[in-house]
């Protein structure tokens, strides 16, 4: 009989824990908005799941940046100038959509990236880059905030259909410290607070 009334105060400290955790962060959390905002944005780290229409063609798998390989061609160089107002299309653009990171939306996707182990092209800016057209959501748009060198995952792309799915081990530990109010990660910065600063 004693156990029942002992694991509810052992629940309630938790929770108190937890809320007080997030109020002393790391990245200056005073609130329980805020400290639900970090961790919902946390979670977004761990996976990232994109469907693609559009012209493509590639393959790749990767187990972080050190063990991977691949190649992927999405939309033309055409498709980023592709305005509202024109009346016709001049190439077929590829559209994404699903998230990137913390990140997500709908865009157009016009890029050719090599993957080897260690390297990837798009992180050498003498070689092509990815270009993004957002038309919805906050999206990285140039890749440089895919959060690719940690990540574990696979995509194909064939012709007109394309999919990837990736997830991130390592932050998955930082989820785990942010409800604790730990950030090893230090980016419990909200999206909003960013564009502002």
């Amino acid at each position: 009989m004693s156990r029942f009334p002992r694991a509810r105060a052992l629940l309630l400290v938790f929770l108190v824990s937890l809320l007080l955790g997030g109020c002393a962060s790391s990245a200056g959390r005073r609130d329980v908005g805020s400290w639900l905002e970090a961790r919902g944005a946390d979670a977004m780290d761990v996976v990232g799941v994109r469907v693609a229409l559009g012209a493509g063609l590639g393959v790749y798998a990767r187990a972080t940046e050190v063990v991977q390989i691949g190649f992927m061609r999405r939309g033309s160089q055409d498709a980023q100038y592709i305005g509202t107002t024109e009346r016709r299309l001049r190439a077929v653009p590829c559209v994404m959509f699903g998230t990137i990171g913390r990140y997500g939306g709908v865009w157009f996707d016009t890029h050719d990236e090599f993957m080897f182990p260690t390297y990837s092209s798009r992180d050498h800016s003498d070689l092509p880059s990815i270009h993004r057209k957002v038309l919805a959501g906050a999206v990285s748009l140039d890749g440089s905030d895919d959060r690719l060198k940690a990540s574990i995952g696979a995509g194909v792309h064939a012709l007109l259909v394309g999919a990837e799915a990736e997830i991130r081990p390592f932050e998955i530990l930082d989820l785990l410290a942010g409800l604790l109010g730990f950030d090893p990660s230090s980016d419990d910065i909200p999206v909003a607070e960013v564009a502002d600063a």
